[in-house]
Formats: structure tokens, C-alpha cells, sequence
């Protein structure tokens, strides 16, 4: 089985990009790299109450529920690209945290914020990378507090790839 990780930095509130950051892997004969191409992205949020803000893999855009997506920016999944298959691959997709948190830090305070609920398409569970290259979308769900400080909060998360 082989076993590719990486972390994605992941934005909310404004939106940033996100990037792979390199992670240890396990030795393996056949090269297979995990490109990041797009972050994951809750866009700009105004905190009213508490509430949520769901991501959709492989849906542009961010739904609220108690909070406020404001127009604009471009919220959505974080996308990545699997290369170097060979052959039809029998995959599966795990996310190595339940939940991780956004930090923000303003005026010398930090402030964070929840994400869950990870998902992908392909569904996490097993999926048939085709030859040459896979793509991959992720959304979650941040959980906003009521007051919710403002600022720019990022985090990380990893995702592992195992082909059998």
C-alpha cells in the first residue's frame, strides 16, 4: 500500500490561497506527487451569530447558516491533483485530523475557529484513480463562536492518499 500525505493550508474569513506544504512520506519505488491547486476558502464572513459555513467538495462557493457570506472573493474546495498513477489504481482518501483549527492573531490576541466535517470527490471512502493522474476536491465546514473575533485565520490539514 502506498501512502502519500501532505498538508493543505486552508483560509477563512479572507480569502487566501492555500498551499502544500511538503510532509514526510513513506520511500516508495513509484514517484506519485500530490499537487495542490486550489486552498480550501470560506470567503469573507460576517460573524452575527454563531453559526457555520459549509463547503461543498467540488461546488464553487460557500454556504452560511447563522453567519453571513459576503459577495465576492472566490470561496470554494481545495483542490489537488494525484500524478504518477500507474494503471487503474484502487485508491482511498483519509483525513488524518477530525478537526483542526483556524488561528488568527490581531492586536496581539489569537482567535480560533473550528473546521470538520471533511469530504472529498471522489467520496473518501475508495475511489479508481485512472491512469496518469487523479483529481481531488475537499470542503468542510468552520464553525464560527458568537463573538467571533475578526481577522485572517488559517490553518492546515493533511490528507493521505493509499493506493492498493
Amino acid at each position: 500500500m502506498r501512502r502519500v500525505s501532505r498538508p493543505i493550508l486552508i483560509a477563512g474569513i479572507a480569502s487566501l490561497p492555500a498551499l502544500l506544504l511538503p510532509a514526510g512520506r513513506e520511500a516508495c519505488a513509484q514517484k506519485v506527487t500530490v499537487t495542490n491547486t486550489r486552498g480550501l476558502d470560506f470567503g469573507r464572513i460576517v460573524a452575527v451569530g454563531a453559526g457555520t459555513v459549509a463547503v461543498a467538495p467540488g461546488v464553487p462557493g460557500a454556504t452560511g447558516n447563522g453567519v453571513i457570506v459576503l459577495n465576492g472573493g472566490s470561496p470554494g474546495p481545495a483542490s489537488f491533483t494525484v500524478s504518477g498513477i500507474v494503471g487503474n489504481r484502487q485508491a482511498v482518501i483519509t483525513f488524518n485530523s477530525p478537526s483542526i483549527q483556524l488561528t488568527s492573531v490581531t492586536g496581539g490576541v489569537t482567535s480560533t475557529m473550528t473546521v470538520d466535517a471533511f469530504r472529498s470527490l471522489p467520496a473518501a471512502d475508495t475511489f479508481v484513480a485512472p491512469a496518469a493522474a487523479a483529481s481531488v476536491s475537499v470542503g468542510a465546514t468552520l464553525h464560527v463562536k458568537s463573538p467571533q473575533a475578526a481577522g485572517t485565520y488559517s490553518g492546515a490539514f493533511s490528507v493521505t492518499v493509499n493506493f492498493n
